[in-house]
């Protein structure tokens, strides 16, 4: 029997009483559970299996079948203010539509159980204050590392120095900073507000417009972790900034 803190990351229906439900344990990586009767207005597991919820599951792991059943969920975390705050929400759900998507299946997933608990905790935590502005943007550099795909925003990629400034250009293809003094003539590809971001993302200060920042680290990551999948939680994210004017 394994007893396991989880993030549950995407639910849907199975029948008219029951879930299949996807979780990023943090002792098995992925797994999928069927919770039979977990509709019922009396079901046991009210709560702790909703989308997003930080709950601790007990199940036993058949190596042999791909739906596991599982036996105890327990709610530790629905992070109530994370839901309230629109923006949060859809950038919450574009995290675990990518860990779900994207993340080795079948291994332990320790460092991407960390990180996506980390960053909705903070998400939670920070909702309406300003160190919320750059927790997204943090979880996606953070998530490269954890991947494989290291960016160095800190060092300019032609002359190896250290930025004193806001970069002048950030080309997603490659992860690669260029500098004020190396980018000479060429016009750089990013907007102001990029250049920016990085800059405050690399001091720990409030980011004015995150979603710049943001927009450029997806660019970088799904460079490399390939477009063919889609992420349909973007539309969501998209459309609520959208709505905050941002």
């Amino acid at each position: 029997m394994i007893k396991s803190r989880a993030i549950v990351l995407h639910r849907y229906a199975y029948s008219d009483s029951s879930w299949i439900v996807k979780a990023l344990t943090e002792e098995s990586g992925i797994v999928s559970f069927i919770v039979k009767g977990g509709k019922r207005k009396e079901s046991p597991f009210k709560g702790a299996l909703d989308p997003l919820a930080l709950s601790e599951v007990v199940f036993r792991e058949n190596p042999n079948a791909e739906l596991q059943y599982i036996k105890e969920a327990t709610l530790i975390d629905w992070r109530k203010n994370m839901r309230e705050d629109l923006l949060a929400l859809a950038k919450a759900q574009v995290m675990a539509e990518m860990v779900l998507r994207y993340a080795p299946q079948g291994i332990p997933l320790q460092a991407e159980f960390a990180l996506l608990e980390q960053a909705m905790g903070e998400l939670e935590r920070f909702c309406g204050k300003p160190e919320s502005s750059s927790v997204f943007a943090r979880w996606l550099l953070k998530t490269c590392d954890a991947w494989g795909y290291t960016l160095d925003l800190s060092t300019c990629s032609r002359c190896d120095k250290a930025l004193d400034a806001p970069p002048a250009d950030f080309i997603p293809e490659t992860g690669t900073i260029v500098c004020k003094e190396c980018v000479g003539e060429n016009a750089p590809r990013i907007r102001q507000e990029t250049s920016e971001g990085i800059w405050n993302l690399l001091k720990g200060n409030e980011i004015a417009h995150p979603q710049y920042l943001e927009n450029a680290l997806l660019t970088y990551l799904r460079q490399h972790i390939g477009f063919h999948k889609e992420i349909k939680s973007l539309s969501f994210l998209n459309e609520t900034r959208k709505i905050y004017g941002c």
